[in-house]
């Protein structure tokens, strides 16, 4: 009767292991993706972080505990959780989303940033650990970088001036001869933002900065973006931070 016991544990506990390592588990904060939700939820409005599995493969067993560790970690920060996707694709089922994207073996992690066209070219490999921890401090790199991507350098003692200035229209015909300056045609393009904001500041007030910044951000994070209007959104919100002393934060 021990020996039936026994037996019967352990064939539980190794159930319950073989259970907890399935690739097709649905996990806390790691969404599954399909080639109906995908361009739903990896558009260029949230940075991805997106493994591509097959439910044989023994490399994609072993990583479940780390990607269940990561999407808990995600869930559990707030500005995680607002600004990023973690994704998992059967791609032995869907095999049109590995061929979309040139993944190749198994697992294939890909990075997806924000404000980007989502497409082959665009998606980036991880290279790094396949931990929970590694996963967060990319991340959270990707996130550092990209809270000033947009920014022009001229410009951005211009910004921090203008908000103090009790002059705001001179500070704003300082602005428009620094971006004159500026060659480089998508550089050029974001020094002119930097003017039209101070213009409508100076029409609304200063609270319109946060507030503007605050709205992009809640309707980037909400996913329903059209893909043409990602990159405007995402740099609009990455200059407002020169207004807001965010390099201080």
């Amino acid at each position: 009767m021990r020996i039936v016991l026994v037996c019967a544990a352990l064939l539980g506990a190794l159930a319950l292991a073989q259970a907890s390592d399935d690739p097709t588990l649905s996990l806390p904060g790691v969404v599954d993706l399909t080639p109906d939700t995908f361009d739903k939820l990896v558009n260029g409005a949230k940075h991805a972080i997106v493994e591509f599995y097959a439910p044989w493969c023994g490399h994609c067993k072993r990583m479940v505990p780390e990607l269940k560790k990561l999407g808990e970690l995600v869930s559990a920060d707030p500005k995680l959780k607002s600004q990023v996707v973690v994704g998992k694709v059967n791609a032995d089922n869907h095999r049109s989303l590995g061929e979309k994207f040139g993944v190749g073996g198994f697992p294939t992690i890909k990075y997806f940033a924000r404000g980007k066209p989502v497409n082959k070219d665009t998606a980036e490999d991880y290279q790094q650990a396949r931990t929970a921890t590694a996963f967060i401090d990319f991340l959270k790199q990707k996130l550092a970088a990209d809270k000033s991507f947009a920014r022009v350098e001229v410009l951005d003692p211009i910004a921090k001036k203008f908000v103090e200035a009790e002059d705001k229209a001179a500070v704003i015909a300082e602005a428009e001869a620094a971006a004159a300056t500026v060659d480089a045609e998508d550089v050029k393009a974001n020094a002119d933002v930097y003017v039209k904001v101070m213009q409508k500041t100076l029409e609304k007030g200063v609270e319109y900065l946060s507030k503007e910044k605050a709205r992009l951000e809640k309707i980037l994070a909400g996913g329903n973006v059209a893909a043409a209007k990602v990159d405007e959104m995402s740099r609009k919100a990455s200059i407002l931070g020169a207004f807001l002393d965010e390099d201080e934060e």
